[in-house]
C-alpha cells in the first residue's frame, strides 16, 4: 500500500475531522442559505405571477379592441354591400 503504517493509523481521525467540518459547514452556511434562497424564490415567483397576470389583462384588452374594430368593419361592409346592392 502507498500509505505508511503511521498514516493508516491516523486516517480515521482525518476522515472524522473532514466529515465533522463538512457537517459544520452544511449546518451553519448551506442550511440558512437554503432558506434565504427559498424566500427569494417565493418573491420571484409572486413577481412572475403578477407579470403574467398583467400581460394576460393587456392581451385580453387588445383582443377586445381588435374584436370591436372587426365588428365595426363588418358593419361598414354590410352598409356598403346594401348600398351597392340596392343601387344596381
Amino acid at each position: 500500500m502507498v500509505f505508511g503504517p503511521r498514516l493508516r493509523q491516523f486516517l480515521p481521525y482525518v476522515n472524522f475531522a473532514v466529515a465533522t467540518t463538512a457537517l459544520g459547514f452544511q449546518t451553519t452556511v448551506l442550511y440558512p442559505w437554503h432558506h434565504q434562497l427559498d424566500a427569494a424564490f417565493h418573491v420571484l415567483k409572486a413577481e412572475q405571477a403578477e407579470m403574467l397576470r398583467t400581460y394576460h389583462d393587456v392581451k385580453l384588452r387588445r383582443f377586445g379592441e381588435l374584436e370591436r374594430r372587426m365588428q365595426e368593419l363588418e358593419k361598414r361592409m354590410q352598409v356598403q354591400d346594401a348600398r351597392h346592392g340596392s343601387s344596381s
